[in-house]
């Protein structure tokens, strides 16, 4: 991990292989190669709305978002993750955090797609991605990762990986609290 920190620190976007996996991060205008995740994630959506959401979470000005794809062997596109930044107050997630009538801002790394190919594959697809997620969200600061609830077996893995770190939140959402903990999984 500490050559991928030194790679990120010299703005090189390459991320460590999980499992036969290679995540990277997506940059290219062109969405062609990932239109059938999309329009499996986006049924009702035309194509030139999935290209406007693409330009907008994968455009170079925007530093708030970004798209992590995982690639497997025969370099065939397997899965997508599509983040964003943003800051909540901390009590919202842990009642442990608030002071009072002080508000403290939580940095967050919130997982807003996550996309898989295949049911079969989709655990380790989804553990690939969402572990490349968290070298990203560490690197920007980050205190946790907002996730999808975990409320199908395509999250065991990580539910079993993280189980220290999951702070379950009472509505749609699921947070791994993002400690140095964490780095011995890693």
């Amino acid at each position: 991990m500490l050559i991928y920190r030194l790679m990120a620190k010299l703005g090189i976007n390459i991320m460590p292989h999980y499992g036969g996996l290679e995540v990277i991060e997506y940059q290219d205008p062109d969405i062609r190669p990932l239109l059938g995740l999309l329009n499996q994630e986006f049924p009702n959506w035309s194509s030139s709305k999935i290209k406007s959401y693409m330009n907008l979470v994968t455009s170079k000005a925007n530093a708030i978002s970004g798209v992590l794809v995982a690639k497997n062997q025969a370099e065939y596109y397997v899965g997508i993750l599509i983040y964003t930044f943003q800051q909540i107050d901390s009590s919202k997630i842990d009642n442990s955090c608030s002071n009072g009538n002080k508000k403290n801002a939580s940095n967050i790394f919130v997982v807003e797609n996550l996309i898989a190919s295949s049911l079969i594959l989709q655990s380790r697809v989804f553990l690939s991605l969402v572990e490349s997620g968290i070298e990203i969200a560490k690197n920007h600061m980050c205190d946790y990762i907002e996730l999808p609830k975990f409320d199908t077996e395509s999250y065991d893995l990580l539910k079993e990986k993280y189980k220290n770190q999951i702070t379950d939140y009472k509505d749609f959402r699921t947070y791994l609290k993002l400690n140095k903990s964490l780095e011995k999984h890693l």
